[in-house]
């Protein structure tokens, strides 16, 4: 890789010349807590973790001995996995020399180095963050199918010394051939056809969910994404919100999103969302404070998202219940397809 020029270590961040939103330094804090946590697992030396901007169109990187991520990637939904498949290449040794003695036998070797560190990202994420297996499969599956939509847009190159993302989707998920009931659908699975088919034509908007007459609840629905904090919550009604969604693609959705419109109170309001898939599994819980002064709108928006890398590994229909204080004010369904 080119040189990294301003790049310091995170310990050295506050006197260095990369300067860091608050959001950003917890996010280095947090690369640098896995990073040691990995080490620690692993029984090997803790690695250098480096911030720097250099490096063009790159996430991460890992050479002799350094990892090098970028400020963007350090608030990134693909940060773990990244920084996963970067320290894999730490621990199976990718920076000794190629064996071979021209370039294209360092570009297959390089390739199969990417593609090992790929599924041992896997495993990093697995045995460090504790994630379930098929969830750590989910969260490096949605990093490469994010890169592939890039490429395929004609937005970025592929890096030497990878292949095509899709063709490395297709070994990852080919390497977890026990998770394949849940995988096999998705877009670059092992045998899969890579269909570029609208998101729009594979939702059907249900009708907006009503709340009781008396309830805290007053709408309901499921979307790709939450409402603009910037807009006002009733002065612009229902009509104003994101789109109303009952199927999500587990390839092409990036999340699920719950969006209520809550009536007002004095008091704050705690709103718990329990998250279930088809076998009844309670799979995610969201809790957060709502303080919408009585007098202040008619409603206010409030939204529980749940990334599509949690959900993806249990197809089929969803149930989320809506607790309110305490006190059971709602269930709402979802499918996730194919």
């Amino acid at each position: 890789m080119t040189r990294l020029g301003c790049a310091l270590a995170v310990a050295l961040l506050a006197a260095g010349c990369v300067s860091l939103t608050p959001a950003q330094q917890q996010g280095a804090e947090e690369v640098r807590a896995l990073a040691d946590a990995t080490a620690r697992a692993y029984g090997v030396r803790r690695i250098a973790v480096i911030v720097g901007d250099n490096v063009a169109g790159v996430g991460g990187t890992y050479r002799s001995g350094l990892f090098t991520i970028t400020t963007s990637m350090l608030t990134s939904r693909h940060r773990d996995s990244i920084v996963a498949h970067e320290l894999a290449h730490y621990l199976l040794g990718h920076d000794r020399p190629h064996r071979g003695t021209h370039r294209l036998e360092w570009q297959r070797e390089q390739e199969l180095r990417e593609l090992d560190a790929n599924a041992k990202a896997v495993e990093i994420l697995a045995r460090v963050r504790r994630l379930p297996e098929e969830q750590a499969l989910s969260l490096v599956y949605d990093h490469l199918l994010s890169f592939n939509r890039l490429v395929t847009a004609g937005r970025t190159v592929i890096p030497w010394g990878h292949r095509p993302p899709c063709e490395e989707i297709a070994d990852l998920l080919g390497r977890f051939p026990r998770h394949r009931a849940w995988s096999a659908g998705l877009d670059c699975a092992p045998g899969a056809a890579v269909a570029g088919v609208p998101a729009e034509a594979l939702v059907s908007p249900p009708e907006l969910g009503e709340g009781s007459a008396a309830g805290p609840l007053v709408h309901s629905f499921f979307s790709d994404r939450a409402p603009s904090a910037a807009r006002p919550a009733a002065a612009a009604g229902p009509v104003a919100a994101p789109r109303r969604l009952r199927d999500f693609h587990r390839s092409r959705d990036t999340q699920v999103t719950l969006v209520l419109a809550v009536r007002p109170s004095e008091a704050p309001r705690t709103i718990v969302t329990r998250w279930y898939d088809a076998d009844g599994v309670e799979r995610r819980r969201v809790t957060r404070q709502l303080h919408a002064p009585a007098g202040a709108a008619e409603w206010t928006w409030h939204a529980h998202t749940v990334p599509m890398w949690e959900l993806r590994p249990y197809p089929g229909r969803w149930a989320a219940r809506v607790l309110v204080d305490d006190v059971a004010v709602g269930e709402y369904a979802f499918d996730l397809v194919p």
